[in-house]
């Protein structure tokens, strides 16, 4: 079962669109880059892209076929917004949220050799489930030792994947909570390891 947030589409179209992106990695940037700026135009897009602008130009064309952007203007040059995908597949007894941070988390393998290298290790799926675990991480409810000891990895990557991971949670969820709450972080912990 999938569940789509992207406007106007069914939800077997957005989660084909959305796998488009995530087998594309200049996709993949280019929509982490439309997130980055807000929005955009081509111009401005391929300032920090190495692609042609003939070729971002399509890309940006295939985007918003796909419902993963929209044009926001009228008139030339056109800006473009990245659409909010917020997914739910449901896959052999595990959930897995796609979200615009596994986007940009997909986006930055190219260049960021860690998560790059979490991905061949473990795939995409494992890493839509450390962006969860990297949600918590960042809002101190979680640890590297309980996300290791739960994925069956060692602390060191699990710790590793959360410090980026959480760089990008902060980034793409500019809204997400980073208060501390010590005790609460023990409790969690204490009830983890007594599981």
């Amino acid at each position: 079962m999938a569940e789509s947030a992207v406007s106007h589409s069914h939800p077997l179209d957005t989660m084909l669109a959305v796998s488009d992106v995530i087998r594309n990695d200049r996709l993949a940037k280019l929509y982490a880059r439309v997130l980055e700026l807000d929005s955009p135009t081509v111009e401005e897009l391929s300032e920090g892209i190495e692609s042609s602008t003939t070729t971002i130009y399509e890309d940006v064309k295939h985007l918003v076929e796909i419902d993963l952007l929209e044009r926001v203007t009228e008139t030339q040059p056109y800006r473009y917004r990245a659409s909010q995908v917020d997914m739910t597949i449901q896959a052999g007894g595990e959930t897995f949220q796609i979200t615009p941070t596994l986007l940009v988390a997909l986006a930055e393998r190219q260049s960021n050799e860690n998560i790059s290298l979490y991905i061949d290790r473990h795939g995409v799926s494992r890493l839509a489930t450390a962006i969860e675990y990297g949600r918590a991480y960042t809002q101190s409810k979680m640890n590297a030792r309980i996300m290791a000891c739960e994925q069956e990895i060692p602390v060191l990557e699990a710790e590793t994947i959360l410090q980026e991971l959480q760089e990008i949670i902060l980034e793409a969820e500019p809204d997400i909570s980073t208060s501390l709450n010590i005790e609460e972080l023990d409790a969690a912990i204490d009830k983890q390891l007594d599981d």
